[in-house]
């Protein structure tokens, strides 16, 4: 039976207070905000990792954490919070680690994250379960290519933006997609301008690996003549890219001193826009007989 067919469709979606009217509908947070719901969600995959490799060893004062957190934090000691010296007290160190979930800020909590799903020793299925409980908190935040937390207008960007990494693993792409990660880490930094210089990057440079020849715009024209990119496309990028170069502080140093004039909205729109576009140059390329069909 479709959903359409059963009249207790969307009430199965709620808990029973949501339903009656008690308490109100889960809604989507805002860029920026924590709930204490999604703290717990988060706490909650955190600590049970933790809580795993946590180990009595003969004659120890306390118990202790064996790896991979031991390294996991010993190095989070040193490289992120600059700190002289690390003891093993598996107990003492939950605890700092849960005040980091209580009571950090949004830069706190999602910068401690990212920072271990980076590491080579991330726990196995650590980033599934922290994305996971991203929208099971309805935060504004996933989980991308298993190692970057990116803000997210909706799950139609996040969509485009996996299918553009995804599109960007061949060797010959390898530069556009660390512009694209940068871009994706900017925005979560809170650097607009930052993400927006690498966005537009990423489409540079899939347009010079398909055709190294001239300029963006020239170079794109000449593209255009191999793969058929439609006019309209081909002249909103063109400006998109006219307007990266004509900001102050975007692709080029400031010049008078002021940050440029974007915000977190101009951010998130040329993060996912860049995304759709370099999917779309690579398939058409493909299409085209230019590329591999992988």
């Amino acid at each position: 039976m479709s959903t359409g067919d059963d009249p207790y469709a969307e009430r199965k979606k709620l808990s029973f207070e949501e339903a009656e009217g008690v308490e109100p509908l889960p809604a989507q947070l805002k860029l920026k905000e924590v709930s204490p719901q999604l703290r717990a969600a988060l706490w909650r995959v955190v600590h049970d990792s933790l809580r795993e490799a946590r180990r009595w060893v003969d004659y120890a004062p306390a118990a202790t954490l064996e790896s991979p957190w031991q390294n996991i934090l010993r190095d989070m000691y040193t490289y992120r919070y600059h700190r002289m010296t690390f003891t093993n007290d598996a107990d003492a160190l939950i605890a700092e680690v849960q005040n980091v979930f209580e009571r950090g800020d949004y830069v706190a909590l999602f910068g401690w994250l990212q920072w271990v799903l980076r590491r080579r020793d991330c726990p196995v299925m650590f980033s599934e379960k922290i994305d996971y409980a991203l929208q099971f908190g309805h935060a504004a935040y996933r989980v991308l290519d298993r190692r970057t937390i990116v803000p997210m207008g909706s799950e139609t960007e996040l969509k485009t933006i996996k299918q553009a990494f995804a599109d960007l693993a061949a060797t010959e792409f390898h530069g556009a997609r660390a512009h694209l990660h940068a871009a994706a880490t900017e925005l979560t930094e809170g650097h607009n301008a930052d993400c927006i210089r690498e966005s537009i990057h990423s489409v540079e440079s899939v347009v010079r690996v398909l055709e190294p020849k001239g300029g963006f715009a020239k170079a794109l024209s000449m593209l255009d003549a191999k793969i058929k990119i439609h006019e309209a496309m081909k002249l909103g990028f063109t400006k998109l890219y006219g307007f990266t170069s004509d900001e102050h502080g975007i692709r080029h140093p400031l010049l008078e001193g002021s940050a440029a004039t974007v915000d977190e909205t101009d951010a998130l729109f040329m993060l996912g826009a860049c995304a759709a576009f370099v999917s779309y140059l690579i398939n058409k390329a493909r299409a085209a007989g230019l590329l591999d069909s992988r």
